[in-house]
């Protein structure tokens, strides 16, 4: 085969893979071949996404929504209970979980796993934000934009556009526009 021919192919299959993802007939985000989608009609990938290997997003009634150019990192589990919207250009690190809705822990007549649901509402995860290694975002919390949670933090609070929490339970440490501890 000549040059010429094998350039010819390139340019052909590189415009049929351009044309298809402009009519939407393939998708324009990744989801590695380890992960694990349930009910794919409530799940909404927009262009240039990354799950990546080993994540699992469940959801039975309502939508996870996962933001373009968000990153979701290996072993990361999302339950979208209550519903789930993370922003553009998130980062998850690998090993969280994020849990939109919660076992009803507070009646005592039948055992909590028969007991049903109960939610504060949806876990949003506002543009920009980074959320560190090994961290737990619970039931009903907002993360505000540009906000940054630390590695090993569980979030049971909301937090606060552009600041930086840590903890178990989570707290602010710093606000990334002034620059300053919270000390």
């Amino acid at each position: 085969m000549t040059n010429s021919f094998l350039k010819s192919i390139k340019i052909t299959r590189s415009f049929i893979g351009n044309l298809l993802q402009t009519l939407n007939l393939v998708p324009r985000y990744t989801v590695h071949k380890t992960a694990q989608l349930e009910k794919k009609d409530l799940i909404q990938i927009k262009p240039n996404a990354l799950i990546t290997d080993y994540v699992i997003i469940r959801t039975y009634e309502n939508k996870v929504v996962i933001g373009e150019y968000a990153q979701i990192g290996p072993f990361t589990v999302i339950y979208g209970g209550s519903g789930v919207s993370i922003g553009k250009n998130v980062m998850i690190a690998p090993h969280c979980v994020i849990a939109a809705g919660d076992h009803d822990f507070k009646q005592t007549e039948v055992p909590i796993r028969f007991a049903g649901n109960i939610s504060k509402g949806p876990i949003i995860i506002e543009d920009n934000v980074w959320i560190g290694a090994n961290c737990t975002i619970t039931d009903g919390v907002k993360i505000g934009r540009d906000a940054v949670v630390a590695a090993n933090s569980v979030v049971i609070n909301d937090v606060e556009p552009y600041t930086i929490v840590g903890g178990v339970p989570a707290k602010q440490i710093a606000n990334r526009k002034t620059n300053r501890d919270k000390s």
